[in-house]
């Protein structure tokens, strides 16, 4: 091409794109369909509150009951076999192993959302929680992401940087293809939203004045450690010391009060091994009611500082054109590691306690356990790991240009649908539309239709 129709060329970019809606994807690790305040949770969460109210609520969104493979489903927009993360490391079993689709990294061929923006004129930028391989070829710059600072393991701690279990050495943190050292007042919630304001904010990225961008981060919260500030922690104190049998009463009772499900839906069958908060002596009781405080606390801490991020959007004067999508990459984590065999030893060697007076601050191993794990997963049975309605449907908030408020939306829907929906609204064409497991939610969000998928029609889950 001559020089004058490159310039040309450039030109017309840039008008297209201007109009073109950034996007900000956040993913909570392991958030029931009620932890959110407009959820009807317990935790304050103000700010994703009020993108609820002026966008849709999905009451009826499902995702996978693994992080790693619903986190290649969003970015992908295919079924989680199709990307070569059909499982998580973690549990990756011999049977399965080297098979298609089992390889624990996005496959080659495989492109995620990133990588469809960015040849779209997008600035695109990740902070947080990877989960998808760190091997040659396997990190966010490889896959369409200009700028990351990234975990990539299914946890970490949030005070500091060391693994939370056995299974790690170590935290693995990455800024772009190098391994990072993370600063020494590091709170992962504070830390993700601030490294995200300065790559957004990089006056020397080319372009950026002009371009939209595509931000995606995947929190922490309120995956084990359940770590928060004392001060955010302490403002539950008392919330939960009702126990998890009411709590879970409860959380039925306000979703049928918020339409949230049917009146005359049932609440989920409680698993006969979980125990009864009666049976628990006092000590007990207390320091899983504290467990629960920090819980909400940390939830309440990332809308905090995800509230920082808004406020920096809107000073910018990008709010009004940034599309938000707010969801968790699967039901709550019901893990018990404190009692786990050999962890005593193993906290004891890596500077961990479970110490009530303590709970939630550095160097604390926090954990809500599966009895809160299926409170908060109500009205849904069961939780994370399993292909329930605990473990699969989750909040999915989507506010922003074109979104209507239109409260709650019962339209079935899945973690597929996230990635063809965005590129929907980018208004990109051609391929890049093209191959998709799931469905854009356009229609749904501008109240064109009011489903995705016919009633007979299947989708399935591992």
């Amino acid at each position: 091409l001559t020089s004058t129709a490159l310039i040309l060329l450039t030109l017309l970019s840039v008008h297209v794109m201007a109009s073109a809606p950034n996007f900000v994807v956040v993913l909570v690790d392991d958030g029931g369909l009620m932890d959110f305040g407009g959820y009807g949770g317990e935790a304050r969460t103000p700010h994703i509150n009020a993108l609820a109210d002026r966008g849709v609520r999905f009451s009826n969104y499902h995702t996978s009951p693994l992080c790693s493979t619903s986190r290649a489903m969003l970015l992908t927009g295919l079924d989680n076999h199709l990307t070569g993360v059909a499982t998580i490391p973690e549990v990756l079993l011999d049977s399965q192993a080297d098979n298609p689709g089992y390889a624990m990294r996005l496959a080659p061929g495989v492109e995620t959302v990133a990588t469809r923006l960015k040849r779209a004129g997008y600035r695109t930028y990740m902070t947080g929680k990877w989960h998808l391989g760190s091997g040659p070829g396997d990190l966010p710059a490889d896959h369409g992401f200009d700028r990351s600072f990234i975990l990539d393991a299914s946890g970490a701690d949030n005070w500091e940087q060391k693994s939370y279990m056995p299974y790690y050495d170590e935290a693995p943190w990455f800024e772009d293809r190098t391994p990072a050292t993370l600063p020494d007042d590091f709170y992962s919630s504070e830390f993700l939203v601030d490294q995200m304001i300065h790559y957004l904010s990089d006056a020397t990225d080319p372009g950026a004045a002009e371009s939209p961008f595509f931000a995606y981060i995947a929190f922490q919260a309120i995956h084990i450690p359940v770590q928060a500030p004392r001060e955010f922690t302490d403002r539950y104190d008392g919330t939960y010391d009702s126990g998890w049998d009411v709590l879970r009463t409860e959380r039925w009772q306000r979703a049928k009060a918020m339409g949230l499900i049917p009146e005359k839906a049932p609440l989920g069958s409680k698993h006969e091994s979980l125990r009864d908060w009666a049976s628990l002596d006092g000590a007990e009781q207390a320091l899983y009611s504290r467990s629960m405080a920090v819980n909400a606390g940390m939830l309440e801490a990332m809308d905090f500082h995800f509230g920082r991020l808004v406020d920096h959007l809107d000073a910018a004067g990008e709010l009004d054109n940034t599309l938000f999508v707010i969801t968790s990459d699967n039901g709550p984590e019901f893990n018990d590691p404190v009692n786990a065999t050999g962890m005593g030893f193993w906290m004891w060697r890596n500077g961990y306690h479970h110490e009530l007076s303590r709970l939630g601050e550095p160097g604390s191993m926090g954990f809500i356990g599966p009895e809160w794990a299926s409170a908060a997963a109500s009205p849904g049975r069961l939780f994370k790991f399993y292909a329930t309605e605990g473990g699969l449907r989750v909040p999915l908030i989507i506010a922003g240009p074109g979104v209507g408020a239109l409260g709650f939306v019962g339209a079935r829907s899945f973690v597929t649908d996230i990635a063809p929906t965005l590129l929907d609204f980018a208004e990109v064409e051609g391929a890049e539309r093209t191959g998709f497991t799931g469905r854009s939610l356009r229609d749904v969000l501008d109240s064109t239709r009011t489903e995705v998928y016919g009633k007979a029609e299947p989708v399935g889950m591992e």
